[in-house]
């Protein structure tokens, strides 16, 4: 029978009856309901277990819960050195006594035969003795030796006769003594206790003669301790209910506790096949009477059963593929010990009649039929010929398809069959396939003339060896034998390939498919166009103030529908552009005066333009505005005037002209501003400013302007006579006379 695994548990067994078992960590306890003599149970317990229980600090609490009465434990006194070593052979190290135990033998005194006293006769005079009390104290040693104190208080002794073979002692009334003898044995005598008078110190009588006898009689027996009563020589111990520990005989029959280490042994399997497996397991601790051995298969369809005393058995006739769980009990005085668990697959059989049904760019598919027996599931490993890394898929079906394969790859398939833990694997069966190429992408053209163009493409992903393009000519489809140039690596995204030798204005048709291992090639992929057509000739151009006319010449292919692009350009920057023009004539107007610009006419055909024919010119100047003089002196004449309106003129021709002092000057500025020097005061003078553009000229702005006169100072003296002395002095007088001087004259 198979143990409980509760952590109280209940076995029963026909030596035990009901035992209850407390399992603490490896360790197991095992409490009798019956009892037993302290030897006969601990031969039990090293019989059917281990050995009486040991207690310590970590299982006492444990042990203390689990009984409610008095127990035999694993301790003796006769072990050794009493009290040092517990039944199992561990020292003693830790204790739990109740208080008074372990109790030890106190040794008894000596006894003689007889003892001996003494009586002496009072002496014939008189004194007076202090009270005298006698105090004794016993103390118990272990060589049986008493102590005992002896205090006299001096006082009054009314017989001074009682003291023989003493001297007297002269001390003060109300002195003290204190004598201590230390006896060693009972009948010993002992000093006699001092005796204080009340004569005067300085006064001493000569005493008389004290006469002594001695006589033997018998003494009592001695009183035996009262702690060796109760004393056990070889002694057992137990454990209270609530956990302390005492003293009991060791013939006296109580319940007992004993333990044993849980047996943690394991199954050994071996040579295991796809019907047959060896086992081997530990063998279980103390006197095992036999094993007894369980099996069966996982999925319910098998098992065995057997009692045995060997430690190894072998199975056979199991099934591929399947999952076996082995138990196995140690019995021991009809209990089962710990079971030993084990469990095991036994190999799969490999995967029959393996396929490859279809493959595409990224999956190949695959079928086949299951092997013999059982299994858990089939495990496929693609390994890539070219070394990309492994991948690894798990299917219970019988068929499947691979995906996310490298395209234009090379790859060998392993199957093997496995188990639900993966601890058996079948044969290994392989197939080998590949993966078609993939395709071009982002398959455009460029950089297209009428004699070449440029083709480029992205490659695929995955592996490829090449690329396979053609060239038709459409609509008859009729192939062409160009030259193709690559232009980068194969590798190189994108890749580049240049196609000359190519009729200008041409529908073309360009195919491109992917070269694969295996001989296999990607889909194709296609790209029509045209070739550009053929330029313009004889292009002119005509200008005026705000306008450009353009005309050209153009001979067409045959069937060919073409246009014309006309761009207008200032200073490299598109200013104006004419799409699909019918005509080989363009105008451009409201254009800026005196002012370069670029003409670029292309042919268009089916979006392709042709390579470009430009030309430059120049608008006409316009006259600037607004001529006028800015500044005169007596020598000089300085003019300005306003820039034509929407011009790019910088330069101005500036004159100026007098035919009376027959004058005539000119000059080029960059500025709105003029200055003419070394010129006649008073004169007038004709000026006029052209507009200087692609050294033409516009027509002028004119004004004049006239030189600031140079005055002439005229000096007049008077003299004054006058009848009225003094009269001339006043300055009255002379304020009259120039008001006078100063008045018009007319006529």
């Amino acid at each position: 029978m198979g143990n409980l695994t509760f952590i109280h548990k209940l076995c029963i067994s026909a030596c035990w009856g009901l035992l209850l078992m407390y399992s603490a960590a490896e360790r197991q306890y095992f409490i009798s309901p019956h009892n037993a003599s302290w030897a006969d149970a601990r031969n039990h317990c090293q019989v059917c277990f281990k050995e009486m229980v040991t207690l310590t600090p970590q299982n006492i609490h444990v042990i203390a819960k689990i009984i409610n009465s008095t127990h035999w434990i694993g301790l003796r006194k006769s072990f050794g050195t009493p009290w040092t070593l517990w039944a199992n052979g561990d020292p003693l190290i830790f204790q739990n006594w109740y208080p008074g135990f372990p109790l030890f033998k106190s040794p008894l005194p000596k006894i003689d035969c007889c003892s001996c006293s003494c009586t002496c006769p009072a002496p014939p005079r008189s004194t007076t003795l202090s009270p005298t009390t006698m105090t004794e104290s016993y103390d118990n040693t272990t060589d049986s030796t008493s102590l005992y104190d002896v205090e006299t208080d001096m006082d009054m002794l009314t017989n001074a006769t009682e003291w023989l073979n003493t001297t007297w002692l002269n001390a003060t009334e109300g002195a003290n003594i204190t004598r201590r003898a230390n006896i060693t044995q009972p009948w010993e005598s002992t000093t006699a206790p001092a005796r204080h008078t009340t004569d005067s110190p300085w006064t001493t009588t000569t005493q008389l003669p004290i006469v002594s006898t001695c006589e033997r009689s018998p003494m009592l027996p001695p009183i035996i301790p009262e702690n060796n009563k109760n004393y056990i020589e070889n002694s057992c111990v137990v454990i209270l209910a609530f956990g302390p520990w005492v003293e009991r005989e060791c013939s006296e029959e109580l319940p007992f506790i004993c333990y044993e280490d849980r047996f943690m042994g394991a199954i050994n399997v071996s040579n295991i096949t796809s019907s047959s497996a060896a086992l081997q397991w530990d063998q279980g601790p103390g006197d095992i009477s036999h094993y007894r051995f369980e099996a069966f298969s996982r999925e319910g369809s098998w098992n065995v059963t057997k009692n045995m005393h060997n430690l190894s058995y072998t199975l056979d006739n199991l099934i591929p593929g399947t999952g076996y769980n082995i138990t196995v009990f140690a019995v021991k005085c009809e209990r089962d010990l710990n079971p030993l668990n084990g469990s095991f697959y036994t190999i799969p059989g490999e995967v029959q009649n393996l396929t490859v049904t279809r493959f595409t760019e990224n999956t190949i598919s695959m079928n086949w039929t299951k092997p013999n027996g059982n299994y858990g599931f089939f495990e496929v490993i693609a390994f890539s010929a070219l070394g990309t890394k492994d991948k690894i898929k798990t299917v219970t079906a019988e068929h499947m398809d691979f995906d996310n394969l490298t395209q234009g790859n090379e790859y060998t398939f392993v199957f093997r069959t496995g188990v639900d833990d993966r601890s058996m694997w079948s044969k290994n069966i392989s197939i080998s396939n590949c993966t078609r190429p993939g395709k071009v992408s982002n398959l455009t053209t460029g950089n297209i003339s009428d004699t070449y163009l440029e083709l480029q493409w992205n490659p695929p992903e995955g592996n490829y060896i090449g690329f396979k393009d053609s060239l038709c000519v459409l609509p008859h489809n009729r192939e062409l034998n160009v030259i193709v140039e690559n232009q980068t690596g194969l590798l190189v995204k994108p890749y580049k390939v240049k196609v000359s030798g190519l009729q200008n204005g041409t529908k073309l048709d360009f195919r491109v498919n992917v070269l694969g291992v295996c001989g296999l090639e990607g889909q194709i992929v296609n790209i029509t166009t045209y070739t550009a057509p053929g330029p313009i000739s004889n292009l002119k151009l005509t200008a005026k103030h705000n306008n450009i006319d353009a005309s050209w010449d153009f001979t067409p292919n045959p069937g060919s529908n073409v246009t014309f692009t006309a761009k207008l350009l200032l200073d490299g920057k598109e200013v104006e552009k004419s799409a699909n023009i019918l005509n080989k004539d363009v105008k451009f107007k409201y254009l800026k005066t005196a002012t370069q610009y670029k003409v670029e006419v292309r042919t268009v055909l089916n979006n392709q333009e042709s390579p470009e024919t430009w030309s430059l010119i120049f608008t006409l100047p316009s006259p600037p505005t607004g001529a006028k003089v800015r500044n005169k002196t007596t020598n000089s004449l300085t003019f300005e005037w306003i820039p034509p309106e929407n011009s790019s003129a910088k330069k101005y021709i500036c004159t100026l002209n007098s035919t009376f002092w027959s004058f005539f000057d000119s000059r080029v500025e960059n500025t709105t501003m003029c200055t003419f020097t070394g010129l006649q005061s008073g004169s007038t003078y004709d000026f006029n400013v052209y507009t200087l553009s692609d050294n033409k000229t516009s027509n002028p702005a004119s004004c004049n302007g006239t030189t600031v006169e140079d005055p002439v100072e005229i000096s007049l003296s008077m003299l004054c006579t006058s009848e009225e002395p003094l009269y001339c002095e006043k300055d009255e007088t002379k304020k009259i006379v120039f008001e006078e001087v100063s008045q018009p004259t007319f006529g």
